[in-house]
Order: C-alpha cells, then sequence, then structure tokens
C-alpha cells in the first residue's frame, strides 16, 4: 500500500473509536507522518455543552490541519463506519441549521458524513478564492451503502459535482463494505483506498470487492498477498460510457404564433413572448453556452421567419459557432400543407439559412414533431443529412424510417379489415440507398411543455416547478448512464436535449437550465457535447457509409 499513497499529504476524520483509530494508523504508516493530519470532526461536532461553537471549533481543526500540510492535500478521507445531501446549493454553502432537521438513524449518518465533507471542501473553497490553484484531490468515504437508506448515488453525484467546480480532476469516491462476507480488515480498507487513490478513474460507488480492477502497475506481488482478503470482482469494474450531449435550441420566437400555433384570439401579449424569444431569451441562452465553451458544440434550429425578423440575434449565433439548422418558415406543421406547399417552404428556409451561415444547412426539425411521409421525400430530395422530429429511439440515432404511412383503422367496415399488423422496416435499414439519419427527440427531453404557459396552447402549462423538469433530465440521464450500453454495438449513447428561448430564457427557468448544463459538465471525459451533424456523420462512419454530397 504504501507504494500507493507514498508522498500524497492526507487528511483522515472519523470518530475515535478503535477501529477507525486502527485505519487511520494504516494510512499514516503508508502516506508517512509528516504528510499525515488525523481529526476527529464527527467526535467535536456532535458534542454540546462544551460552551464553544463546534462548528467553530471543527473549523478551526481543519484550518491548522491544512496550515500544517502547507495547504497541499491530495487526500481526504472520512471514516464513516461508526457513524449511527441537501438542496441544490454547493456542499460548503449548506447553513448548519438545515442539518438539524434530520430524524432517522440513516439521516443522521448522511448528516454526520456530510458536515464533515462540508468543513474540508469550505477550505479548499477559501484557498481558491484567495487565488491559489488547487491541485487534483480524491476524497474517499469509507462506510456501507445502506446506511444511506437508497440515497448514496444522488448524494455522490452531488459531490462530484461540487467537488469538480473547485478542481475540475478531482473526484469522491464512496467506498462500500456492504458487499463482503466478512468485516474488512484495516489493512484491506487502506489498500483500497491506496489503489483509488493512484488510478485515474471516475470512481462513484465502488465495491471494496471491485477495487482490483482499478489497480495499475504499481502493484506488486507482496502487496497482492498481504492483502488477499480483497476479491476481485470484474464484472463490478468502473463503466465510463461515451455519451455526446446533443443540446438544441428551437429559436420559434413569432413564428410560433403564425404555425402551429396559429389561433384567432392571439393577441400583442402573445406575439410579445415571441419578441422577448428573439431578442432577449436567444442571447440569455448564448451567453450561457458561451459560459461553459460550448457554443459551437450546439444546434439551433431557426425558422427562416425567425432569420429573417430577427437578424442581428441569429448572426450573433452563427459568428458563435453553433450549428445553423432549419425549423420550417414560420412553424407550419406538415398537416397544415400540401406537399407543393411544404416543398416551396423547403426552398426559401435553405436560401434563407445559407445566407446567414455561408454554408449548406444539413439538419431539419419538423415543427411541433409534425412530419409525414411525403417530408422524409423532400428531406431526401433536397440533400439533407438527417432528421430530428422521431421517437422510434430515445438515445440512438438511426435511419429514418421509409415504411408506408400507418393504416388507421376505420370503424365502418367489418372487424376483420383491422385485424393485422403494421408493416415497419427495420431501425437500421436503409431501403432505398438515402442514408438520412434520424436523430431522436421527444416531449420528456425539452422545456416548454411543462414550463411555458399559452392561453391558446392546450398542451402547454407553465406552472410546474422547473426543479421537477431537472429532475427528469437527470433521471433519463441517469438511467442511460448505466443501462443504456446495452442498446448500441460500442457502448455509446446520445443525449438529447431541447431548450426553446422563450422558455429556458425566463430568469426562473434560464437558473436551472444553467445548473443542470454545469452538471453535465460536471461528469469530465464520460460526455461530450456535440453539434447534431457531428453525431449524424459518426452514426454513418460506423455503419460504413459516406453522407450525400
Amino acid at each position: 500500500m504504501s507504494t500507493y499513497l507514498s508522498g500524497h499529504h492526507a487528511i483522515l476524520s472519523g470518530t475515535q473509536a478503535p477501529r477507525a483509530l486502527a485505519l487511520q494508523a494504516e494510512l499514516v504508516s503508508a502516506c508517512g507522518v509528516g504528510n499525515t493530519v488525523t481529526l476527529n470532526l464527527d467526535g467535536v461536532l456532535s458534542k454540546g455543552g462544551s460552551g464553544v461553537n463546534p462548528q467553530i471549533e471543527a473549523t478551526s481543526q481543519v484550518k491548522s490541519a491544512f496550515g500544517s500540510l502547507s495547504d497541499n492535500v491530495s487526500l481526504f478521507v472520512i471514516d464513516t463506519r461508526d457513524l449511527e445531501p441537501s438542496g441544490r446549493d454547493p456542499i460548503w454553502e449548506v447553513p448548519l441549521s438545515e442539518w438539524n432537521q434530520h430524524k432517522t438513524s440513516m439521516q443522521v449518518v448522511q448528516q454526520r458524513t456530510l458536515l464533515q465533507v462540508k468543513l474540508l471542501l469550505q477550505h479548499q473553497l477559501a484557498l481558491t478564492k484567495a487565488g491559489t490553484a488547487l491541485k487534483p484531490f480524491l476524497l474517499v468515504i469509507v462506510g456501507y451503502r445502506d446506511s444511506f437508506d437508497g440515497t448514496l448515488d444522488p448524494v455522490i453525484a452531488k459531490l462530484q459535482r461540487d467537488i469538480t467546480w473547485l478542481q475540475r480532476s478531482s473526484s469522491v469516491a464512496f467506498l462500500d463494505l456492504s458487499t463482503t462476507a466478512t468485516e474488512s480488515t484495516e489493512q484491506s480498507i487502506g489498500a483500497a483506498v491506496g489503489i483509488l487513490t493512484s488510478s485515474h478513474a471516475s470512481h462513484g460507488v465502488i465495491s471494496v470487492n471491485a477495487v482490483w480492477s482499478l489497480r495499475g502497475a504499481r502493484t506488486n506481488d507482496d502487496e497482492m498477498s498481504a492483502i488477499s482478503d480483497l476479491t476481485i470482482h470484474p464484472s463490478l469494474s468502473v463503466k465510463k460510457p461515451t455519451i455526446k450531449i446533443a443540446l438544441s435550441f428551437d429559436f420559434d420566437a413569432l413564428s410560433a404564433f403564425l404555425g402551429t400555433g396559429h389561433h384567432p384570439d392571439n393577441c400583442m401579449s402573445d406575439y410579445s413572448t415571441g419578441v422577448f424569444s428573439g431578442r432577449i431569451g436567444a442571447r440569455r441562452l448564448l451567453r450561457m453556452v458561451q459560459k461553459y465553451q460550448i457554443a459551437d458544440k450546439v444546434t439551433w434550429f431557426m425558422p427562416a421567419h425567425t432569420i429573417e425578423t430577427f437578424p442581428d440575434t441569429c448572426k450573433e449565433i452563427a459568428e458563435s459557432g453553433a450549428e445553423i439548422a432549419l425549423h420550417g418558415y414560420a412553424h407550419e406543421g406538415a398537416m397544415q400543407m400540401t406537399k407543393e406547399q411544404e416543398r416551396d417552404v423547403f426552398t426559401k428556409c435553405l436560401e434563407v439559412a445559407k445566407n446567414l451561415s455561408g454554408k449548406r444547412v444539413r439538419g431539419w426539425r419538423a415543427p411541433m414533431y409534425q412530419i409525414r411521409e411525403h417530408t422524409i421525400e423532400l428531406l431526401k430530395e433536397f440533400g439533407f443529412l438527417y432528421d430530428s422530429s422521431l421517437s422510434h429511439h430515445d438515445s440512438q440515432p438511426y435511419f429514418t424510417p421509409n415504411d408506408p404511412p400507418v393504416e388507421r383503422i376505420n370503424f365502418s367496415q367489418p372487424a376483420s379489415s383491422w385485424l393485422k399488423p403494421t408493416p415497419l422496416g427495420g431501425m437500421y435499414d436503409c431501403k432505398d440507398g438515402y442514408p438520412l439519419v434520424e436523430i431522436p427527440i421527444g416531449w420528456n427531453n425539452e422545456d416548454m411543455m411543462a414550463l411555458q404557459y399559452y392561453p391558446h396552447v392546450s398542451n402547454t402549462n407553465g406552472q410546474v416547478d422547473s426543479r421537477v423538469v431537472e429532475q427528469r433530465w437527470k433521471d433519463i440521464f441517469l438511467w442511460l448512464w448505466e443501462n443504456g450500453k446495452v442498446e448500441s454495438e460500442d457502448g455509446t449513447f446520445i443525449f438529447p436535449l431541447l431548450m426553446h428561448p422563450d422558455t429556458s430564457g425566463l430568469a426562473h427557468v434560464i437558473t436551472m437550465a444553467d445548473r443542470f448544463i454545469g452538471w453535465l459538465r460536471s461528469w469530465g471525459d464520460s460526455v461530450e457535447f456535440a453539434t447534431y451533424e457531428t453525431i449524424a456523420r459518426e452514426f454513418l462512419k460506423k455503419k460504413g457509409m459516406t453522407p450525400k454530397a
């Protein structure tokens, strides 16, 4: 274990119970006495009646510990085995009073664990505010998954986000001791901490039995034999899928009230929200993606009416390096037009978009996702690379279907006339030789229907708390993280996300949007923001095909 931890500066916190002291002795020996400080933050924080504010005393001890290590700490270990997250704020900003509201024994474990984390990270935050450039560090929490009552994964995900804000290459690991048949020894736990420290994996929650999958070339036979009670379980190795974040913006603006959103009672106050989108909301979202340095890795689907009505805003978006794709002229639905009218719309839109971006536009999203079989024919006729209007899949590109219209039931006819299956092609069939790629999208991956209110559009709501949508998006992402690789050939998937400037540009919603993009960025190298055109071209490359010129 000393091979792994030699030279590391560590702060160790736990109770004064015998096994905690034994683990501290192991780690002190491995790191070197002069490079290690041990604390009993939980003991300080849980005592009362001493006349000294426990948090002030604990903060003083943390400051002293950092000072003795010259503020250069690369490893934090919090031993929670002897212990019988909060909100959207970073862990170091959670008021102490919030921790006192927990009642159950499992909630107390979280409270007392996260209080120690908070104190350590508060000092790291103070260093960054003072201009110190933090070096990468690892926070290891040692304990039992069951003690967190099913909330461990979101707690660790929150801490990983917060730690990434402090130092982008740093991480948190929860070393779960629940899966061992017998109680792990301090020697084996110490060895596991050493392996976690020396590896560069994205840790999260990991079983003590699975740590061997992270071991590197520094392992030697003597160390392996000395800690043989660790079991090798390769199937539990840390997963690191490659995820493409397909972030897009439907810049409807005024056109939202002209095509699919037309209603005879639309009035000036309705149109006003479209003007807000064109002049204010879009620029707010543009600044947000520029802040996260992903402005050239997102796709804006623009009705040509928006481009011609709000030319200055659209020019700023194009100059940011974003991909420009099409979204009708005036947000017309395919069900509202004849095929010839739709052909005229395509012709006009391509001309307007080329004048804006200076190059041929390759992507299309049907307004309100209203797409017909003849729309697909026109997309191929006009040489499009991809469409993003359908949801045959929710996280994998596929070929836009070339199937005949679904035959509806005519209940005026005998039942025998509809008692038959619907003919469907395969998702990866390219029957006519034209590789039009479909990049999925759907109502659950967008903001507008839940968070925007239009008086004359029946499926808008506008009164949903933005955190409800944020949690839905996180639930989708986390499920795909755990399961998405099963549905692809190479273990990758895409995460489509759609925002509207008239919705996510609103002050209360952009707060959530900004927070969620930051959360996605906190996954580090596991995720990559990519334009829809990039995703479509990579899909065709995997299929051994080239796009039409």
